[in-house]
């Protein structure tokens, strides 16, 4: 029987399983958890698993329920079921997301006690989730939250909802969000008294109906003795104890997953229900499906051995048949204009599919930028659109709009307190009872009783906002971090809301990016806009492209001839923890972070390459720590591989694209020591506080900490020892 049915495959479908393909493929009865590498075939050894329930088991389909992770799965894989198996296989098979399940639960269950829920999700809903947690956070805080406040916020909800973390344990966490206690419990109690849900509320109410209602219980599992669960790494803790308590007592659950693929952990994914599956069901089987048919041999050798630097995960040894291709390319670029010069090169070089992945969406924001304006089509899947939103954006153009706009009140009332003006809060009430007569620096010199030097220090404000006007776009940038001081705001504002300090400088970086490519304070304002307007058109057009941009996050589960990882640099991949130093909590983070590596090395079919910008902004990088266990990883899988480092011949800044040659770090004899005092002639007087190589890294008094090479210091002629 069987072979009938692996014969049947081969022949009307020309889908020919491997041994252990098969071998998952015949379970039937009792708890299995199968356990796929990239790239090996799970999709089809489920859809194929399905079918043999139905047409040799004789398993009726209205009985098996699949579900997985996201619409985008759930869809596909009813997609690829019935263009197989729909000529022999005509009655309905449910696949579905847990959440659409858990829906189907909550308004049974609404429906059998005659009320209805509210979603308070999604374009329909009549009540928005964020509007009402905006108020309630102002109701608590006295203060509106921000974007990043906001997004914090919704995140620890549903951390908490998918973890299932009582109140009472609260204290044992680090939320983020000031008050996050009395907020949760005044949202929690609005949307009880209005018979209102969130998405997270679904699985939550689900698991609590079904542990109740030993009724409603028993109809799902009389209606679905057979369970399968695909992606099972991206399961939540209340996820799993749905299935478990549907699964009870036959057992009949099928699970397919990639535990070194698990990289959800901020929405509450919960890796470790995999690693104990033998002890949560007993008598249980694991398969392995370890044979890669998607990469080549240098890829699947070398991301093997990288994601074996995690301890905490089944041993798998995937391998494929697949011939070499080409070595990994570990590039190292100047900056951030070299980066996009260099993906530039490749894209008009390489046919087939490309994509451009990266930690950051951020990212996104010059390549968007670079490919537009040359005319170069291309698809996108992960985009924030809450970096236009930003209140560091926010506030750079409220500088740029004061400048030219001395009048502008709102955006003055934004600023303020944000550059080296020192203007107190009475001038500012002051200048708002004023007719619009003057503008807002001649108010502010008119205020009374104010000190000459006081007089003095505005009247140079003013000056500063005239000059601001008329300055190119990235020197306007650079003269309101440095000379208006917004800087030394960006530090202390990120303390305070407990945000990551690089990450904002990241965005700041982005807009320069975009600044260096405008003429004037007006254009960039402009392109700005226009980039906004580009991504919303991106995000809403199904388009085929052969170039795809996209987080790591958002590519899981897609596949490309040609895989550029870049911005790839300590602090953004991984980006920096928020851990204090828990041994065990900072191992899980960084095992968690090299997993979100692993699937992003993995997305290549044929090459893959690594880019590494030296500098941000004039500061020195470090590169991200995965570079140099892949590095290791190559030495130990092809050490006959040598030069796989490449930088830009020079620093296009834009002008060209950059040609590539092999990296030489030539030594660099100077006299400059650790701990040694020195004179830049622009950047001032600093101490060496760290030499790597050629690279010194140098505290200066009204910079902070600059990264400069000393070569060129040495040629340049604009270093010296004190």
């Amino acid at each position: 029987m069987k072979d009938s049915f692996f014969h049947l495959l081969q022949t009307e479908h020309h889908i020919h399983l491997n041994h252990q393909q098969r071998q998952a493929v015949l379970h039937k009865d009792g708890p299995c958890l199968t356990l796929a590498v990239p790239g090996s075939g799970k999709t089809t050894s489920l859809i194929c698993r399905t079918a043999h329930l139905i047409l040799n088991h004789h398993i009726h389909p209205s009985n098996i329920l699949s579900v997985t992770f996201s619409r985008a799965s759930a869809k596909d894989m009813k997609k690829r079921f019935y263009e197989v198996f729909g000529k022999v296989v005509r009655q309905n098979v449910y696949f579905s997301t847990i959440h659409r399940l858990a829906l189907r639960i909550v308004s049974r269950y609404a429906k059998m006690n005659h009320f209805e829920y509210t979603i308070i999700e999604g374009e329909n809903s009549p009540i928005k989730k964020n509007v009402l947690l905006k108020k309630i956070y102002q109701q608590v805080n006295h203060s509106f939250p921000n974007e990043d406040e906001l997004e914090n916020l919704l995140s620890a909800i549903s951390f908490v909802k998918n973890s299932m973390i009582p109140i009472k344990e609260f204290v044992s966490y680090d939320f983020e969000v000031s008050n996050f206690k009395e907020i949760y419990t005044h949202y929690e109690s609005y949307k009880k008294k209005h018979h209102l849900i969130d998405f997270d509320d679904m699985l939550s109410l689900a698991f609590k109906i079904l542990q109740k209602n030993n009724q409603l219980l028993s109809q799902y599992r009389k209606q679905y003795p057979y369970i399968q669960v695909d992606e099972a790494q991206d399961t939540s803790k209340v996820q799993h104890e749905i299935i478990k308590l549907l699964t009870s007592p036959r057992n009949n659950l099928f699970m397919v997953a990639d535990d070194d693929q698990s990289i959800y952990g901020f929405r509450g994914a919960y890796p470790q229900a995999l690693l104990n599956f033998s002890k949560t069901y007993k008598d249980s089987r694991v398969f392995f499906l370890e044979k890669n048919y998607r990469s080549s041999q240098e890829i699947v050798t070398i991301s093997n051995t990288f994601i074996q630097g995690n301890t905490e995960r089944y041993f798998k040894n995937m391998h494929t048949d697949n011939k070499d291709h080409a070595p990994i390319s570990m590039v190292n670029v100047q900056n951030a204009t070299d980066q996009l010069n260099y993906l530039l090169e490749e894209i008009n070089q390489n046919r087939g599919t490309i994509a451009i992945l990266y930690r950051n969406n951020l990212s996104a924001v010059p390549l968007i930028d670079t490919l537009e304006r040359n005319h170069i089509p291309f698809s996108m899947q992960g985009f924030n659109m809450s970096f236009f939103k930003h209140w560091l954006v926010k506030d750079i153009f409220a500088f740029l709009d004061l400048s030219l706009n001395p009048y502008d009140i709102a955006s003055f009332e934004r600023i303020y307190y944000k550059m080296n003006g020192y203007i107190s809060k009475a001038s500012v009430a002051f200048i708002k009872e004023q007719p619009r007569s003057i503008s807002v620096f001649d108010y502010l010199v008119d205020f009374p009783n104010l000190k000459p030097y006081q007089k003095k220090n505005l009247k140079r404000l003013k000056e500063d906002f005239h000059h601001l006007a008329h300055m190119k776009p990235l020197a306007a940038l650079n003269f309101i971090e440095e000379n208006l001081a917004y800087k030394k705001y960006l530090k202390s504002n990120c303390q305070r809301l407990k945000c990551s300090y690089e990450n904002v400088l990241f965005i700041f970086t982005q807009l320069k990016i975009i600044a260096s490519k405008t003429d004037s304070i007006i254009n960039f304002m402009e392109r700005f806009n226009e980039i906004q307007k580009i991504l919303y058109a991106t995000k809403n057009k199904k388009e085929n492209t052969s170039i795809h941009l996209s987080t790591v996050h958002s590519s899981k589960g897609l596949e490309f001839d040609h895989v550029y990882l870049i911005d790839l640099v300590d602090g953004q991949f991984p980006p920096k923890s928020k851990i204090d130093h828990l041994d065990e909590e900072e191992s899980m983070y960084l095992e968690e972070e090299r997993r979100l590596f692993y699937v992003g090395m993995t997305r290549a079919k044929k090459s893959l390459s690594l880019v590494v910008p030296k500098f941000q902004d004039g500061a020195y990088m470090r590169p991200s720590p995965f570079l140099g266990e892949v590095k290791k990883c190559v030495d130990a899988c092809f050490p006959q591989m040598k030069d796989l480092s490449y930088t830009s011949k020079k620093n296009t800044y834009g002008k060209g694209i950059a040609s590539m040659i092999k990296q030489t770090n030539p030594s660099v004899s100077h006299p400059f020591k650790i701990d040694t005092f020195v004179q830049h002639k622009i950047f001032g007087t600093g101490v060496i506080k760290a030499i790597d190589g050629d690279i010194a890294q140098i505290d200066f008094k009204n910079l902070g900490i600059r990264g400069l090479s000393l070569r060129i210091c040495i040629e340049q002629n604009v270093l010296s020892l004190l």
